[in-house]
C-alpha cells in the first residue's frame, strides 16, 4: 500500500493522517485512515464488513457502529460520493486511487503521527478508543477520575475503581465514544475546568465525581457536564455505608451508565439532521429518535405511532442496522401486545419476533435486542424459559441493564416467588430511579403485594404506577383488584371503566387472560385466576 495516494481531487498522506486539497488540510482519527487504506488497498473490489472490522480494529471486539462511524468519518472529510455501500456485503472505492511517491524523509511515522497510533492501540474493553483528534460526535465522553476527599488509605483504591467501572460500563453502550482509563488517570485528583478538557479531548461530555466520607458513610457525587455550553446536564447523589464500598461502585457506575445513556440518545436524536447525503447517518439518526420514543418516553400509542414511523425509515435506508430493527419490533409489539392497531394481533406479534431476532442476528451485542426479543418469546410464544435466559445474557451484555431486572421480576413473580420479585425491583429502582419503564416495577410490586395478602401496599404500588404512567392498561387492573378487596367500590369500578374504554387489551377478562396466562407458571395459574374472579366482581365484562 502506498504512503500517499490520490482520491479525486484530494491527495491523501497515510502517515501524518491528513487529507490535502481544495485549499484544505483535513486530520483524520486513525482508524478511519487505516480503513480509508484498506479500502484503497482493495482497488475498487468489495471488502466485507467483517474484513474491515478485523483490518481496522484488529484484536477488539467492536460493534458494527464503530464502522458505520468510521465510514460516516471518511465520507464527511471527503464527500460522499467515493464510497461506496454495498448492501448486506461491505463497502468499496469507487473512485480510482492514483500512487504517489513519497518524499524523502517520510518513510517512517513521524513522532506525531507514531504517538497517536500507540495512543490509538491503547484500548480498554469494547469500543473504547483515546482519540487525539478533537470532534468526536455529540455522543462523546470523558470520565474524569473520582476526587477523594477524607477517606483513608484503605479506600484509596475506589477512585480508580470507580473510574474503570464506568468507563468500561459505558464502553458497552451502542454509539457511545469512551476515552480510555489510561488517559484518564494521567489527570489524577487534579482536574482541568471540563470545558478545557472537553476541548483538548474532542469529546461532548465531561464527567466529573466526588468521594467524601462522612463519619461511617460515603458520600459520592456525580455530575455530568456539556462541554461545548460548560452547562451541568445531569447529576445524582448517594450516601452509603463506607463499608459496603462494593455496592458504592457498583450503584454509581450502573445509575450512572444508564443516565447517561438517556441523555446522550435523547440529545442525539434533536441534534442530528434527518436530512443527510450519507443513508446510514441518515438511518442511525432515524434509529436514535424511535430510541428515544421507546425507552426514554412513556409508552403510549402516540409514542408507539411515531418510533414506528421513525424505525421504518431507519431499516429502509439501512437493511443492516441492528438498531433500527430492535426499534421496529419493540413499537410493533407494543403495537400488537396492547392492541394500538388494527393489524391481527398474532400476525403483528410474529413479525416483532422476527424483527427481533433479525437484530440480534446483525449485532449479537446490543442489549436492547436481546430485551426485545425477551419480551417477544416470552409475552408472545409463552417460552418462560427462553425468555429468562435471554434477559440474563442481556445483563451479561450490560449489568447495568434496569428494565432487565423488571422484567426478570415479573418472571420471579408469576412463579410464585414473591420476595425475589420485590428484590429485582429493587434493584432496577436503584439502578434507574427514572426509568420510564418504572411503571412496570411499580406494577410488579402490586403483584407480589395482592399476592401476600397486602391490598394496601398493592393500592399505593398502582397508584405510583399511574402517576409515572397514565396509559400503562396493567396499573388500573391490579389497582382495581386491590380497591375492589379494601372495600373502595367506586374506586374499583372507576378504574375496571378506564379498562374498558381506553384499553381493549384488557378490556375484558377474556382478554386479559389472553395476555397475562403466557407468563404465569402453570402450579400459580390460581393466582391469576384470584386476580380474575376479583375484576369479575368488580365489574370486567367476560367478552
Amino acid at each position: 500500500m502506498p504512503d500517499r495516494f490520490t482520491l479525486g481531487p484530494w491527495q491523501v498522506q497515510v502517515l501524518s493522517d491528513e487529507v490535502v486539497g481544495q485549499g484544505q488540510v483535513r486530520k483524520l482519527e486513525p482508524r478511519a485512515m487505516r480503513l480509508l487504506a484498506v479500502l484503497a488497498q482493495a482497488g475498487g473490489e468489495v471488502v466485507l464488513a467483517d474484513d474491515l472490522l478485523n483490518a481496522v480494529w484488529p484484536g477488539l471486539v467492536v460493534t458494527p457502529s464503530s464502522l458505520y462511524d468510521a465510514v460516516a468519518q471518511l465520507r464527511k472529510a471527503l464527500g460522499p460520493d467515493h464510497i461506496a455501500t454495498v448492501p448486506r456485503k461491505g463497502y468499496r472505492l469507487v473512485t480510482p486511487i492514483t500512487p504517489l511517491a513519497t518524499p524523502a524523509g517520510m518513510t517512517t511515522f513521524p513522532q506525531e503521527a507514531a504517538s497517536r497510533a500507540a495512543a490509538t492501540s491503547s484500548q480498554v474493553g469494547s469500543g473504547i478508543v483515546e482519540f487525539t483528534d478533537p470532534r468526536l460526535g455529540l455522543r462523546s465522553v470523558a470520565v474524569l477520575p473520582f476526587v477523594m476527599r477524607g477517606l483513608p488509605e484503605s479506600l484509596s483504591f475506589l477512585s480508580e475503581s470507580l473510574t474503570g467501572g464506568l468507563i468500561f460500563e459505558l464502553s458497552r453502550q451502542p454509539g457511545l465514544t469512551v476515552i480510555a482509563l489510561g488517559t484518564m488517570l494521567t489527570f489524577g485528583q487534579k482536574h482541568p475546568p471540563p470545558q478545557k478538557l472537553a476541548d483538548d479531548l474532542g469529546v461532548r461530555y465531561v464527567v466529573d465525581g466526588q468521594l467524601e466520607q462522612r463519619g461511617e458513610m460515603l458520600h459520592v457525587t456525580v455530575q455530568v457536564v456539556d462541554g461545548r455550553q460548560g452547562t451541568q446536564t445531569w447529576a445524582d447523589e448517594l450516601t452509603l455505608p463506607a463499608n459496603a464500598w462494593h455496592a458504592t461502585a457498583a450503584v454509581v457506575v450502573g445509575r450512572l451508565a444508564r443516565a447517561l445513556r438517556f441523555e446522550l440518545n435523547d440529545l442525539a436524536s434533536q441534534e442530528t439532521p434527518v436530512v443527510a447525503s450519507d443513508a446510514e447517518v441518515q438511518a442511525r439518526a432515524f434509529a436514535a429518535q424511535a430510541w428515544v420514543q421507546l425507552f426514554a418516553r412513556m409508552q403510549t400509542p402516540d409514542t408507539n405511532k411515531r418510533a414506528t414511523r421513525l424505525a421504518r425509515s431507519a431499516v429502509a435506508l439501512a437493511p443492516e442496522l441492528s438498531q433500527g430493527w430492535m426499534c421496529l419490533s419493540y413499537a410493533d409489539w407494543r403495537a400488537g401486545q396492547y392492541r394500538w392497531s388494527d393489524e391481527p394481533r398474532d400476525e403483528q406479534l410474529a413479525r416483532a419476533l422476527a424483527e427481533a431476532e433479525r437484530a440480534v442476528m446483525l449485532d449479537p451485542r446490543d442489549a436492547d435486542a436481546h430485551y426485545v426479543l425477551a419480551l417477544s418469546v416470552g409475552f408472545y410464544r409463552g417460552e418462560r424459559l427462553r425468555a429468562v435466559e435471554v434477559l440474563r445474557h442481556c445483563l451479561r451484555l450490560t449489568p447495568s441493564y434496569a428494565p432487565v431486572y423488571g422484567l426478570l421480576a415479573m418472571s420471579l413473580e408469576r412463579q410464585g416467588r414473591h420476595d425475589e420479585a420485590r428484590a429485582y425491583c429493587d434493584k432496577a429502582f436503584e439502578l434507574s430511579p427514572l426509568e420510564p419503564l418504572r411503571v412496570i416495577w411499580h406494577c410488579v410490586r402490586a403483584e407480589a403485594s395482592l399476592a401476600t395478602g397486602d391490598p394496601q401496599g398493592a393500592l399505593m404500588e398502582a397508584q405510583r404506577g399511574m402517576a409515572v404512567n397514565p396509559a400503562y392498561a396493567q396499573v388500573y387492573l391490579v389497582g382495581a383488584v386491590a380497591a375492589w378487596r379494601l372495600g373502595a367500590v367506586q374506586q374499583a369500578r372507576e378504574w375496571v371503566a378506564t379498562l374498558r374504554r381506553e384499553h381493549p387489551a384488557f378490556g375484558s377478562l377474556e382478554a386479559a387472560r389472553t395476555i397475562m396466562e403466557r407468563t404465569y407458571d402453570p402450579a400459580y395459574v390460581g393466582q391469576l385466576d384470584q386476580l380474575m374472579n376479583t375484576l369479575r366482581e368488580a365489574g370486567l365484562p367476560t367478552q
